[in-house]
């Protein structure tokens, strides 16, 4: 399922951002499903709370300006590290890692027994690696700069847009979860304006 209401892949500045974030609200409004009040607290109450989780993902990555496509099977286990194994490209599949911390301030990438902290992408959470990981830590911690809902294919949808400004640029996420048991549909993610992934969860089973 690609996400709802995709972009070409580029924001010009901040202005239009708003613009953009207010004719999306306006939209989901004029179509009948804005009518429920949403509250990122419970998005963030019900991802604390969950214990684990096992989802397929699709990965497209933007970076340097080649469209790259991933497939991973990506297992959430609050308890216990996160841990994936990639299905797609070919030349990648069977590959699995780890990813051992509790939030994507610190937290380490391990590949078949090869510790990365010393290789960590220079803005994590923007990697096919590392973007799941960071997201579901927003998820639960972070207090979304919009909020709203949507539908598509008579599907109830609730979005929530996440910015952050650092030293080293501005990251804004846009995720997509089901309006009734916030199950992940997906989400793009990007740096300084341009879309650098977009994450489709094609499955998604709680355990």
């Amino acid at each position: 399922m690609s996400c709802p209401g995709c972009s070409n892949g580029t924001i010009q500045g901040s202005g239009d951002l708003k613009r953009f974030l207010c004719m999306a609200m306006l939209l989901a409004v004029l179509s009948g499903c804005g009518g429920t009040a949403v509250d990122g607290a419970s998005v963030r109450t019900h991802f604390e709370e969950l214990a684990g989780f096992e989802a397929h993902l699709k990965i497209i990555s933007d970076l340097e300006q080649s469209v790259l496509e991933y497939e991973e099977d990506y297992v959430y286990n609050k308890e216990d590290n996160d841990t994936f194994i990639i299905t797609a490209p070919e030349s990648l599949a069977g590959i699995g890692g780890t990813i051992a911390g509790t939030d994507s301030a610190s937290f380490v990438l391990q590949y078949e027994g090869l510790a990365l902290d010393d290789a960590m992408p220079q803005r994590a959470g923007l990697t096919p690696a590392d973007a799941f990981f960071c997201l579901l830590d927003d998820l639960r911690r972070a207090e979304p700069a919009q909020i709203w809902t949507e539908s598509t294919g008579g599907v109830e949808l609730l979005a929530l847009r996440y910015g952050q400004d650092g030293d080293d640029g501005k990251v804004e996420k846009q995720v997509w979860l089901a309006a009734e048991g916030y199950q992940p549909v997906c989400a793009e993610l990007y740096a300084d304006g341009e879309r650098v992934l977009q994450i489709q969860v094609t499955s998604y089973r709680e355990t």
